[in-house]
């Protein structure tokens, strides 16, 4: 019975008490679970679901002081005695790291690891996305701790395992060319659906890489319009929200005029304007693949360009070349 009224009684703690600003996430973000770029408060409950999200892919099941157990053993490799909230404020700072300061964070090193060895960054759970990574440079899956693994592909990737990285704040209306990496079409696809899409080139700041080439963004359609009278095509509204950042900050992005101006230049012949936005077709594709009939398609690997909505401070990774 005691036990039982112990254990009501820290639910009741977490689901009310409010931490440190920083960390939100979506189930679907990147990893599972990324660091926002938004300032809101969070729950105790919320972070530990935060990092199972990032680690995981998904939520677990079972008494929350169990579950914090679990996240401590599998990162850590032991259970800490610190006082319960402590221990999840500890574990969330120590995935997420510090934007403004000199040391990459758990992400940042993760990512950093990925684009050293593949000049892409991949999406996913982060413990997945560990063990890829070790069974391509050792044909298998290491035991230990996440956090001693990662500090071990660390070692591999960069001298003296040292990632260097730096706060730089990438501005407003930057262009970014992205990717799509699934077909639309007017035909098969609705409004409110989720649309995905990568980083088609590594962004920087001066010497410092903050949107690596393969980081995943998403966004919506906002609008399917069927052919119509007088020869009217089809057309597919999209409103692109975010990609994401070296150290998973969520960057806002939309089509605004300069990524426009940026689209028509490199368009020629290969480009077809599609609701509000200059696609370009893969590889030896002309414009004229994005129409089918009445119908629009944009194939997957099709490029366009988006810009951000504002300036956005960002953990970097210096570039010094290979």
């Amino acid at each position: 019975m005691k036990r039982r009224l112990l254990t009501l009684l820290l639910t009741m703690i977490f689901c009310v008490t409010s931490v440190a600003p920083g960390f939100a996430m979506d189930a679907d973000d990147i990893g599972g679970a990324v660091p926002s770029a938004a300032v809101e408060q969070m729950s105790a409950t919320d972070k530990i679901s935060a990092m199972e999200k990032m680690l995981y892919g998904t939520e677990q099941a079972g008494a929350l002081v169990g579950r914090m157990d679990s996240l401590e053993d599998d990162v850590y490799g032991t259970v800490t005695s610190d006082a319960i909230l402590d221990r999840v404020d500890n574990l969330y700072d120590y995935l997420k790291g510090a934007p403004n300061s000199n040391e990459a964070g758990f992400l940042t090193k993760l990512n950093a690891i990925e684009w050293q060895f593949n000049e892409s960054m991949s999406g996913g759970p982060a413990k997945n996305r560990v063990e890829a990574v070790e069974m391509m440079l050792n044909g298998k899956i290491e035991e230990g701790s996440l956090s001693s693994r990662l500090e071990s592909l660390s070692n591999i990737a960069f001298t003296d395992g040292v990632i260097s990285v730096e706060s730089v704040t990438l501005p407003k209306d930057s262009v970014i060319k992205v990717e799509f990496t699934e077909e639309l079409s007017s035909r098969e696809d609705k409004a409110g659906e989720p649309v995905h899409f990568k980083l088609a080139d590594n962004v920087y700041v001066n010497d410092v890489l903050v949107l690596p080439k393969g980081a995943m963004g998403q966004g919506t359609i906002k609008k399917v319009v069927q052919p119509r009278s007088f020869g009217r095509d089809a057309r597919i509204d999209i409103d692109f929200t975010h990609v994401y950042a070296l150290d998973g900050t969520k960057v806002p992005v939309y089509i605004g005029e300069v990524a426009k101006q940026e689209a028509k230049t490199a368009a020629g012949a290969a480009g077809a304007a599609i609701g509000g936005m200059i696609v370009l077709g893969p590889i030896g594709a002309l414009g004229g693949a994005f129409v089918t009939g009445k119908a629009v398609v944009i194939p997957a690997g099709s490029t366009t360009y988006v810009q951000t909505v504002e300036d956005t401070n960002i953990q970097g990774m210096v570039y010094q070349g290979k």
